[in-house]
């Protein structure tokens, strides 16, 4: 159903297409990969250093790929952007972007469902993968962006329902999509996550998991890796410990309360969450709402930890943050998860450097970044009996402990860690 030739990539006619839910990378690469875009063998480097295959969608360096992907929400603004294109060039080419159910809970989906429908791009067509599944749970739980159909109809786009796991359906739905003028065409493709597989069927546990090599042969589908050691040293993430420590918070002060966004297993807000259910709030994926709906808690008097991973945190929730978090100097203390290069494998689009100086721009904003687990914990607690807002920057990976257990926590205060005279390295 797309016009497209590998061997002339970046021919200005071809049909477009964005994954709009990034962290579906492995399916587009597969593709990719068997249409010839790049040797099948490539594959095996998906998420490592210095491969072209990174674990969200990069135009930079994948062939083929269209848009980078991987913040929820953002690509189908970037189809509409590609749809307008083909229509001010006077071209016929066609643009396709697929969507998560849960995805669609971000604000901008609705707004470039608003501005699709306005201008006319019928040569516009979304898939939203309905499997019912987020991160955190159900969405019709987290945060139920349900009824689908009817919410794109109110929208005015041309809706088609399909079993996404019958292809003729799939194949009349494209074809009725192409023929349909004046309206961008949305289809519903209602799934199953881990389908044909029973241990995966429908099992959220399944939505960010690779199988390993037992798992593998069960499902008769197609990783085993090897996890470096290090004897005799205490290695623990610091995200882990900012988890024990709202636990901790929550048994002392029970105007505490946790805000995420549908990242509670990833940010470690779960154990709060499984320790004091009434006290947790999941936003589902709409970052920016949860820090205003933060805000708003603190202004009736709790101490509000809202978490998510620093890109989303300090990057598309930034104006929240500032206009109605730290300009007011509300009690919010933003638990920002995955910081720096530790997440890796995510690629570009997740890691995010530039959170601190962000942070550091806006007035009555505080930062901390601890260097362990005992400093996590020290540095979480401290921030409770902070009054004001304050940005804590936690890792993904675990790292060796430095300090000690009975660390002191002062807030602008450095710590020397090992003394020298040829070189001062501040970090």
């Amino acid at each position: 159903h797309m016009n497209v030739d590998p061997q002339n990539p970046k021919d200005e006619n071809r049909d477009r297409f964005v994954l709009s839910k990034g962290h579906a990378a492995p399916a587009l690469y597969s593709v990719l990969a068997l249409k010839g875009y790049f040797p099948v063998e490539e594959l095996k480097t998906l998420r490592k250093s210095d491969s072209m295959l990174q674990g969200h969608p990069s135009m930079k360096y994948t062939p083929g790929v269209d848009m980078c992907t991987g913040s929820l929400g953002q690509g189908i603004s970037a189809a509409c952007g590609m749809a307008m294109g083909a229509k001010l060039g006077g071209k016929n080419f066609r643009v396709f972007t697929v969507l998560g159910d849960g995805e669609i809970q971000e604000g901008q989906v609705w707004e470039a469902a608003m501005y699709a429908s306005a201008k006319g791009l019928d040569n516009l067509v979304a898939v939203v993968d309905n499997n019912g599944l987020q991160i955190d749970g159900k969405i019709s739980e987290v945060n139920s962006p349900y009824p689908i159909p009817e919410k794109f109809k109110a929208f005015g786009w041309n809706v088609i329902e399909i079993d996404a796991h019958s292809f003729d359906e799939i194949d009349a739905a494209f074809n009725a999509a192409a023929e349909f003028k004046g309206k961008p065409s949305v289809i519903i493709a209602n799934s199953v996550k881990g389908k044909g597989v029973s241990f995966m069927e429908d099992q959220v546990s399944w939505h960010g998991t690779a199988p390993n090599a037992e798992q593998y042969e069960q499902a008769m589908r197609h990783k085993k890796g090897t996890v470096d050691k290090m004897a005799d040293v205490i290695k623990t993430a610091t995200r882990d410990a900012y988890g024990k420590a709202l636990v901790e918070l929550g048994g002392i002060n029970d105007k505490v309360v946790v805000l995420d966004a549908d990242l509670a297993a990833a940010t470690k807000t779960g154990m709060f969450k499984k320790a004091y259910p009434d006290r947790f709030f999941d936003s589902g994926i709409a970052e920016s709402n949860m820090m205003g709906v933060a805000a708003g808690l603190a202004t009736t008097g709790y101490t509000v930890f809202a978490s998510t991973f620093a890109m989303f945190a300090a990057g598309r929730a930034y104006e929240q943050v500032r206009n109605s978090i730290a300009y007011p100097n509300l009690n919010v203390k933003i638990g920002a998860t995955h910081a720096g290069i530790s997440v890796g494998e995510d690629g570009a689009s997740h890691q995010c450097c530039e959170d601190i100086a962000l942070m550091r721009a806006i007035p009555n904003m505080v930062i901390i970044n601890p260097a362990d687990d005992v400093e996590a914990r020290a540095a979480v607690l401290a921030a409770a009996e902070y009054e004001g807002p304050v940005y804590m920057r936690f890792g993904r990976l675990a790292v060796p402990r430095i300090f000690d257990e009975d660390y002191k926590f002062e807030w602008g205060k450095a710590v020397v860690l090992s003394e020298g005279a040829d070189v001062t390295i501040c970090a």
